[in-house]
């Protein structure tokens, strides 16, 4: 079974386990974490519950903490598009081999506490995945958003250096009382004896519901002040933040909407309590941490030409903050609204409140089990409405009728928002690769000279060229390595030659290419490789090609696509950049990036994107002084559009 297999098998498994329904209590919780040695234990742990505004305090505070040059790991739900991404460290989710990992541990322990009736649900057992993470990651501290309520969470096993309550609405009322008051009581539950809260709740039931609790946890309650907003726009805010005793001017984020400064002041005000002996957070790191912050699918601007915007409200609470946002920033044109809603939410005021805001209304469905169909939907709106099947078809049209200056936006429920996002990236991926073609004509290519029109068939080029070529090419211009190349190959084509050559011989022809004391080395070492293990033979598989000297994954992926023909995604330095730029992924290394893009790219743009991303970073995107003003992309581009 491939690793692919075992991932989707393994992951199967915890989604599985949602069939056990949600299940508020800690006993479960607990005694798994008993079972993994209570990893939690070793946390220190800043807790985050609330209606709205969760998610985004969270993503506040770990770039503070970041900034601060601390290690932090971050855990909230639901993910937009890939399990890893609840389970994060400095920002960079848990990539899929971790996770397979993370799931092949917990699981016998899982199964033998089910034998003794003490079965567990997906968030538990999720919720007892990030802690075991973290504390085996050594985090320095961790960020966690409670899943639902607060009291009885499986989240709330930890005792916190700090809790924070965001705002209080009426939610998952079957499970938290039918009052804005018994809701509070299960938010404050996170309460914990001595342990400071900033609360943002500003209803003013909840308050002293609030307020109640902290006095009888005799735990220091700090209210968060007001919050000036200076301007607004679609792409943030300016702030003026009073905390008593800081007073922080012109503090820039880039999380639109009014309901966003409030967040932004709690989770200042929430950086400042931490500073004070708990963590080394400075005022600068609290400046720079604000101004970096990015939290995917609210009020998300993904692409201009049009503009399309995507946010995941789903709930009264949250569509009247994106009202608000309409009301200022499009009264004038509004936008045209694709809707896609579950059946289990309070769908009746989200309806109510954008109707009257957008141009057109284009209603659809997801693919989650728990989708409102489409017709149902369209039913409750007054004004004419277009239905469509699928969110992909919808986000189409949609786009179609705005042409390019007008506006789309996206909204209805996190699952929505993931449909919607994973298809404009497949949209931006198929334009980028048209725009660069078009750009840079032929692109980057192993040891071939970038002039020649056209890129090369699969499989056409002779696979030990390759190889040396894809050496000769790290950390220098194609330009270079077709120079070096063509010097090299005139007295040493195939590796017995070049396994008997002498360093003195290969520097002098190689070294236009750039650090030529280290490739020699590498090349000599490679071909005596080849010639003592495979008979002078390339191998055309990734395991017996990573093993080479000095062989990277993307040299041995190059080597299967323009050598053998082989269907393979060569991810250099150039395209892990830009991919992370541009938001197509968010990872650490190449190798994760090359993991990512197999599973979004189209496979027959796999050769397209490296060798024209890699141009694209040689010419314009490049790691120094980028010239975003000269870029054909920067409309499809987070960074682009985003600074």
């Amino acid at each position: 079974m491939s690793e692919q297999n075992d991932y989707d098998e393994a992951v199967n498994w915890l989604y599985d386990l949602q069939y056990f329904g949600m299940k508020l209590g800690l006993a479960n919780t607990r005694a798994l974490l008993a079972e993994l040695g209570n990893p939690h234990e070793k946390l220190k742990a800043v807790h985050v519950a609330g209606t709205n505004g969760k998610g985004s305090v969270c993503a506040f505070l770990t770039s503070i903490l970041m900034d601060s040059g601390m290690k932090v790991g971050t855990y909230t739900s639901p993910h937009l598009r890939d399990f890893g991404e609840r389970i994060c460290i400095n920002e960079f989710p848990m990539t899929r081999s971790e996770v397979l990992s993370s799931i092949k541990a917990i699981r016998p322990r899982v199964e033998a506490m089910a034998e003794r009736d003490m079965q567990c649900t997906f968030f538990e057992v999720t919720t007892c995945m990030a802690f075991q993470y973290f504390a085996r990651r050594k985090v320095d501290a961790a960020v966690i958003e409670v899943g639902m309520g607060g009291r009885l969470d499986s989240t709330n096993v930890l005792e916190p250096v700090l809790s924070i309550i965001t705002t209080i609405s009426k939610e998952h009322t079957q499970y938290l009382g039918e009052t804005v008051k018994k809701i509070a009581g299960e938010k404050a539950g996170i309460i914990k004896k001595g342990v400071p809260v900033v609360s943002a709740v500003d209803e003013p039931g909840a308050m002293k519901v609030v307020e109640s609790k902290a006095r009888e946890m005799k735990s220091k309650l700090h209210n968060v002040c007001d919050v000036e907003i200076i301007n607004s726009g679609l792409y943030g805010s300016t702030l003026s933040v009073n905390t008593s005793p800081n007073k922080y001017k012109n503090i820039c984020i880039k999380l639109p909407g009014k309901h966003q400064a409030m967040n932004a002041s709690t989770s200042i005000l929430a950086a400042e309590i931490l500073g004070q002996g708990i963590f080394p957070i400075k005022q600068e790191n609290i400046i720079r941490g604000m101004e970096r912050t990015r939290w995917n699918a609210r009020l998300q601007v993904v692409r201009h030409n049009p503009d399309v915007i995507v946010d995941a409200t789903h709930n009264p609470g949250g569509v009247q903050t994106l009202a608000i946002f309409l009301k200022k920033h499009f009264s004038h044109k509004p936008p045209i609204l694709v809707l896609a809603m579950l059946i289990d939410k309070e769908v009746e005021p989200v309806v109510k409140a954008l109707e009257p805001l957008v141009s057109e209304i284009i209603v659809t469905e997801s693919s989650y089990n728990r989708r409102m169909k489409a017709a149902d939907l369209a039913a409750m709106f007054k004004s004419e409405v277009e239905v469509i099947d699928s969110v992909s078809a919808a986000v189409d049209r949609a786009m179609s009728l705005a042409g390019k200056n007008g506006t789309v936006l996206v909204t209805g429920s996190i699952f929505t928002a993931a449909e919607a996002l994973t298809h404009l990236d497949n949209l931006k991926l198929r334009e980028m690769v048209h725009i660069l073609s078009k750009s840079l004509g032929s692109g980057a290519y192993p040891g071939r000279d970038p002039g020649i029109a056209g890129p090369p068939p699969p499989g056409s080029q002779e696979p030990f060229r390759v190889l040396i070529s894809t050496i000769l090419s790290q950390r220098t211009k194609d330009e270079n390595t077709h120079i070096a190349t063509e010097a090299l190959f005139a007295k040493y084509d195939n590796p017995k030659k070049l396994a008997d050559a002498k360093p003195e011989d290969i520097e002098p022809l190689i070294k236009p290419a750039g650090f030529f004391k280290q490739k020699t080395r590498h090349i000599i070492q490679t071909s005596k490789e080849l010639r003592d293990s495979y008979g002078s033979r390339v191998p055309d598989n990734i395991e017996e090609l990573v093993s080479l000297p000095g062989v990277g994954r993307k040299t041995a992926n190059c080597v299967l696509a323009y050598g053998f023909g082989i269907p393979a995604i060569a991810v250099d330095t150039h395209v892990h950049r830009i991919s992370n730029l541009m938001g197509l992924v968010k990872t650490r290394e190449p190798d994760d990036t090359e993991e990512v893009l197999e599973r979004i790219v189209p496979v027959e743009l796999w050769l397209d994107i490296n060798r024209l991303m890699v141009r694209h970073g040689q010419t314009i995107c490049a790691p120094m002084k980028p010239r975003c003003g000269e870029c054909p992309i920067s409309h499809l581009c987070d960074y682009g559009i985003y600074h």
